[in-house]
């Protein structure tokens, strides 16, 4: 089955540069729309009433920074993207509603390499796996810096 519309869910660390290149590789044998979307976390619970910031403000310049992040990834795959979301809140409702929003059949997430593959399922992914007519794939991430060349 070809995949039409693949969504990559991305934490926007190091260890993810195999995550996007295999999203990118799938994207184009397929010759799919590739997705992305990364969840930033609430900042409500984050910072108490005891601190005087605009958190607006914040969500914004967070989100300018994220954007920029993913926006250089995919240049350095040499690839763009259909749609980039960078929605804040609770990364399980994000990514189900970009799943149904962008028709995706294929979604892509990462799992840390020192977590044995069931506590991961207990992890942020475990509410991924309960999504109907989408396929999932979960690449192997590791600890090590990738290299600069």
């Amino acid at each position: 089955m070809p995949y039409r519309n693949i969504l990559v869910a991305l934490e926007l660390n190091h260890r993810e540069k195999p995550l996007l290149k295999r999203a990118v590789e799938l994207a184009e044998c397929y010759q799919a729309k590739l997705h992305i979307i990364h969840v930033s976390p609430e900042l409500g619970g984050v910072y108490s009433g005891s601190l005087n910031m605009d958190l607006r403000q914040l969500k914004n310049k967070l989100r300018l920074e994220s954007g920029y992040e993913i926006v250089q990834m995919l240049k350095r795959e040499q690839h763009s993207a259909s749609t980039i979301s960078l929605p804040h809140g609770d990364i399980h409702q994000a990514v189900q509603y970009a799943v149904k929003e962008h028709q995706a059949d294929l979604l892509i997430c990462g799992r840390q390499l020192e977590r044995h593959f069931f506590s991961h399922l207990f992890s942020n992914s475990s509410g991924f796996l309960d999504i109907n007519g989408c396929d999932l794939l979960m690449i192997t991430l590791s600890d090590a810096e990738p290299s600069s060349a």
